[in-house]
C-alpha cells in the first residue's frame, strides 16, 4: 500500500468515526481486499477468508467511533481482523476441530506490501507497548524470550514475575488498541 492510500484510509476512517457515511465507500474500497488478504494468509484458506473479513469489516463498522485517529487505520482495523481470526480458531477449538494447531497459523514466505506493511505496524505497535512497560517487568519479560538473558531469580519467582509482566503488557495493549476478545 502506497503512502497516499494509507492516507486517503486514515483520513477516510477518521471521517467515518466523525459521522460522515460519505467516507464509507472510499473506506471500504481500501479496506476490504487488504482484510481478505491477510485472513487468507493467516488462514492458509481462501474459503474461510470472506466470511471472516466479512466479520471483521462488521466489527470495525461497529466500532468506528472508538477509533483513535492519532493511529494507523490500517494496524487498528488488521488488528480487529487478526482478532476475528482467533475467535474463529478459539470456536473451532471448542468443538474440538484442529486440536493441537496452532491458534494463528503461520504466514506465508509471501513479501508484499500489505503483508511487508503489517508485518511492520506489527512491530512498531509492540514497540509502542513495550515501551510502555516499567523496566521490572521490560527485564523479566525479555529474559523469557531470550534465555540467555535470564535473571537471577528463583524458577518459582521468574515464573510469577513473568505472568505480572505480561498481565501489563495485555492490559497496555487493550488500552492502546482496544483488542476486545473474549477469554
Amino acid at each position: 500500500m502506497d503512502e497516499a492510500t494509507r492516507n486517503l484510509l486514515n483520513r477516510s476512517m477518521a471521517a467515518l468515526a466523525d459521522g460522515d457515511r460519505s467516507a464509507f465507500d472510499p473506506a471500504y474500497r481500501t479496506l476490504w481486499p487488504l482484510l481478505v488478504r491477510l485472513v487468507t494468509v493467516i488462514s492458509s484458506d481462501p474459503v474461510i477468508a470472506e466470511d471472516i473479513a466479512q466479520q471483521a469489516m462488521l466489527k470495525i463498522l461497529a466500532k468506528i467511533s472508538t477509533f483513535d485517529r492519532s493511529k494507523d487505520a490500517l494496524a487498528w482495523s488488521m488488528t480487529i481482523a487478526v482478532n476475528e481470526y482467533r475467535s474463529y480458531r478459539r470456536k473451532l477449538g471448542n468443538r474440538g476441530a484442529h486440536q493441537g494447531e496452532w491458534m494463528v497459523a503461520e504466514p506465508t514466505d509471501v513479501d508484499t506490501p500489505e503483508a511487508i506493511a503489517i508485518r511492520n505496524n506489527l512491530r512498531d505497535a509492540v514497540r509502542a507497548v513495550m515501551g510502555q512497560l516499567q523496566p521490572h517487568d521490560l527485564e523479566v519479560v525479555v529474559a523469557a524470550l531470550y534465555d540467555s538473558q535470564r535473571p537471577p531469580f528463583a524458577a518459582a519467582t521468574f515464573r510469577k514475575r513473568l505472568q505480572r509482566a505480561l498481565a501489563h503488557t495485555r492490559l497496555i495493549w487493550k488500552r492502546y488498541y482496544d483488542d476486545d476478545r473474549t477469554g
